[in-house]
C-alpha cells in the first residue's frame, strides 16, 4: 500500500463486518474512521478513529441515510478519504450521495440499480431465471393466493425481500412453511410490517453444502479474486449463520464461481461481493442462494488467507494500479467460537457426536472473526459484553 501520508477510509457500519474492514486497512498502516454507537466493539480497536465532526447525542452511530451521511462527512474536514460501506443500507445511502462528494469521497460499489436488482430477493430471483443462473425455485408473493398450491410435498419457506429490516424486525432470516394456512399466517405478520416476501424451495443437505465465493471485480469487469470456502457448521440450524468454514481450491467450486462470474458481468458489478452456494446433493449442482453486495462477516479471514479484496478495493477507488494477488491459503480455517458452541451443542442435542477434545484441536489455529492477538480488546470487550459482565451506565 502506500508509504507516505496514506489516504483514510472511511468504515460504515457496524458489528463484525465492519471490524473486519477496519482491521484489514489498519494493519496496513490506513487511518481508518468510523462513526459508530459507543457500544460497538469495534471502537475498543487499535485502528479505530472515530469521523471527526460527528456527535451523536444519544450514543447511536450515524443513520444509513443519505443525507444525514453527506451532512457528516461534509463536517469531517477530511480532505480526502475512500468509503467503504458494510451494510445494506449503507451501500444504498452511499449510492445515493450527491455526485458533487464522488471526488473529495471516491469509492467502488455497485450502482443503485445493481443494488436493487441484487438485494431485492424478488428482483434477485427473476434476473436469475432470464439469465439461467442454477438456483432455488423461487416465487414472488405479491397476494395470498400465491401460497394456495403449498401441499407439503416440498420443504418451502417465506424469504423477505428487505433482508435487513426483516431480521431487524423478527430475529430471524426467513420462516419455514408447512402448508397454506401456515404460509398465509405469516404473510399476515410480515404484511403487518410493510415486508414483502418470496416464497422458496429449501435446497436439502447438511451445512457442508454451502459454499460461498468471495471477491472484488475492477472497474474494467475483471474479477480479480475469487475466495472459495465451504462452511462446516451453521447456528442457528435453520437460516443461520455460519459458525466454522475452511478455504477450498477454486477448482471445488468451479460450477459456482462462472455462475457468479455471468451474473456479475450481467450487472455489471463494481466491488466487493459475496456469493452464497448450496450444492443440491440431488443433482449435484450448486444453486446460488444470495449475493452480498459488499464485505460480509468473515471478510477479515479472507484478507488474512490471501484474498485481499480491502486492498483491490482502496487502490481501484484511488485510481491506483492493482496488484496480482498471489494465490489464497487452501484449508485455512476460521472459527467463531460463541456461535459454533451453540452449533455444537445442537449437533450433540441431535445425536450426532462431536469430541469437546475434537472441537478444541480445530479452535486452535484457526483465525477468529472477533478476537486477535494483535488486536486484543474488541474481542474481550465482546466477551464481556455478551456475558453481561460489563458496569452498567
Amino acid at each position: 500500500m502506500r508509504t507516505m501520508s496514506p489516504v483514510p477510509v472511511v468504515v460504515l457500519g457496524e458489528g463484525v463486518t465492519a471490524l473486519g474492514v477496519l482491521r484489514a486497512f489498519g494493519r496496513k498502516g490506513i487511518p481508518v474512521h468510523a462513526p459508530c454507537s459507543r457500544k460497538d466493539p469495534m471502537r475498543h480497536s487499535r485502528f479505530f478513529r472515530p469521523l471527526p465532526g460527528f456527535v451523536s447525542a444519544d450514543g447511536r452511530g450515524l443513520a444509513a441515510d443519505p443525507a444525514p451521511l453527506a451532512e457528516a462527512l461534509q463536517a469531517s474536514g477530511l480532505e480526502r478519504a475512500v468509503l467503504c460501506a458494510c451494510s445494506d443500507h449503507f451501500c444504498a445511502a452511499v449510492a445515493a450521495l450527491p455526485p458533487a462528494l464522488d471526488e473529495r469521497f471516491p469509492r467502488c460499489m455497485p450502482a443503485s440499480a445493481t443494488l436493487d436488482v441484487l438485494q431485492d430477493k424478488g428482483h434477485f430471483a427473476e434476473l436469475l431465471a432470464r439469465i439461467g443462473v442454477a438456483h432455488p425455485f423461487t416465487r414472488l408473493v405479491r397476494r395470498p393466493g400465491d401460497v394456495d398450491d403449498i401441499d407439503g410435498s416440498r420443504e418451502l419457506f417465506l424469504k423477505p425481500r428487505d433482508s435487513q429490516r426483516f431480521f431487524k424486525t423478527f430475529g430471524v432470516k426467513a420462516f419455514r412453511v408447512a402448508s397454506a394456512a401456515d404460509a398465509r399466517q405469516r404473510l399476515g405478520q410480515t404484511a403487518a410490517h410493510d415486508l414483502e416476501m418470496v416464497l422458496q424451495e429449501y435446497i436439502p443437505g447438511s451445512a457442508d453444502n454451502h459454499y460461498f465465493v468471495d471477491g472484488y471485480r475492477d472497474r474494467g469487469g475483471k474479477v480479480r479474486v475469487a475466495f472459495a470456502r465451504r462452511r462446516l457448521r451453521i447456528f442457528p440450524p435453520d437460516f443461520g449463520n455460519s459458525t466454522a468454514m475452511v478455504s477450498i481450491a477454486p477448482e471445488e467450486a468451479r460450477q459456482a464461481i462462472d455462475d457468479l462470474d455471468r451474473l456479475l458481468a450481467e450487472t455489471g458489478y463494481l466491488g466487493i461481493f459475496s456469493a452464497e452456494f448450496k450444492r443440491d446433493p440431488r443433482d449435484g449442482v450448486y444453486r446460488i442462494l444470495e449475493v452480498n453486495t459488499r464485505p460480509w462477516w468473515y471478510v477479515d479471514f479472507a484478507v488474512r488467507s490471501g484474498a485481499d479484496v480491502c486492498e483491490l478495493m482502496y487502490r481501484d477507488a484511488l485510481g491506483e494500479p492493482l496488484p496480482a494477488l498471489p494465490p489464497y491459503e487452501v484449508g485455512s480455517r476460521c472459527v467463531y467460537p460463541y456461535y459454533d458452541l451453540h452449533a455444537l451443542k445442537h449437533l450433540r442435542g441431535q445425536g450426532m457426536p462431536y469430541p469437546w477434545t475434537r472441537w478444541a484441536r480445530e479452535l486452535w489455529g484457526a483465525k477468529q472473526p472477533i478476537f486477535a492477538l494483535d488486536d486484543p480488546l474488541p474481542g474481550i470487550y465482546s466477551a464481556l459484553s455478551t456475558f453481561g459482565w460489563l458496569p452498567k451506565r
